[in-house]
């Protein structure tokens, strides 16, 4: 049986974020993309709601809004993560500097539709949208428009209100590797050198010329770093439970 791969999104994003991966880790592994958890209020409700899609034992990569709901799972994640990547995301709690663009966000999306926040937003969060194909955009945005304005409310209330996740960082126990956009605008790069240094053994990764979302700026790199990173830590090769 191939091992599986959990990829968890960000924001009002669901598999067809992860199209380009999807599409290559497939080829070796079975890959789940979690769902109906995009309305819940509360990170800690969403974390329930993903929990009860996990296999037994699993690689699991959480980008943004999803490396929260990861964070918040970990308690009861001991034993059964082949190796976490959290990616564009952080474990500090809301700063307050962000409240303002999301909920500014959220304003346009009621004003305008969820179609022109979207754009919005993907534009502060890539560093050039325009180097994305108009096929990914359009995927990126009707993804958005499918899960609607109450999810996406639901969502930007909960990642205000989130844990704080620095506290599960000590109950990692399996190889981590943390990647950032070197010009995140979103979460900037402290941010993952913070987790690093939180979590021993950890390895990080800085993407050049990369903003919020690698899995879509940068596809082929990202592909390539998974792919690497999996078979090296593969429960096949012999890595224990509690090797970081």
């Amino acid at each position: 049986m191939p091992e599986t791969v959990v990829l968890l999104p960000g924001l009002q994003s669901d598999h067809r974020s992860w199209t380009h991966q999807i599409a290559h880790l497939r080829q070796r592994y079975s890959v789940v993309v979690p769902t109906g958890y995009h309305g819940c209020e509360s990170v800690p409700e969403m974390a329930e709601h993903v929990l009860a899609q996990m296999p037994p034992r699993f690689h699991f990569v959480a980008w943004s809004m999803g490396g929260y709901v990861a964070l918040q799972m970990l308690p009861r994640l001991r034993g059964r993560l082949i190796s976490l990547v959290l990616m564009s995301t952080s474990a500090r709690p809301e700063d307050p500097a962000n409240t303002a663009r999301r909920l500014d966000n959220l304003a346009t999306a009621e004003r305008e539709g969820m179609a022109a926040s979207n754009e919005r937003s993907l534009a502060f969060s890539c560093l050039d949208v325009d180097a994305l194909s108009e096929a990914q955009r359009h995927e990126v945005r009707q993804s958005a428009i499918d899960l609607g304005i109450e999810a996406y409310r639901a969502q930007q209330h909960a990642i205000i209100n989130r844990p704080d996740g620095r506290k599960n960082l000590a109950l990692i126990d399996c190889p981590t590797l943390i990647v950032v956009g070197d010009n995140d605008a979103v979460t900037t790069a402290d941010r993952a050198v913070e987790m690093h240094e939180a979590v021993p053994g950890s390895e990080l990764r800085i993407i050049e010329a990369c903003g919020h979302c690698p899995p879509l700026e940068h596809p082929m790199q990202i592909n390539a770093l998974l792919e690497t990173w999996f078979l090296n830590r593969s429960a096949r090769a012999g890595w224990p439970l509690s090797q970081p």
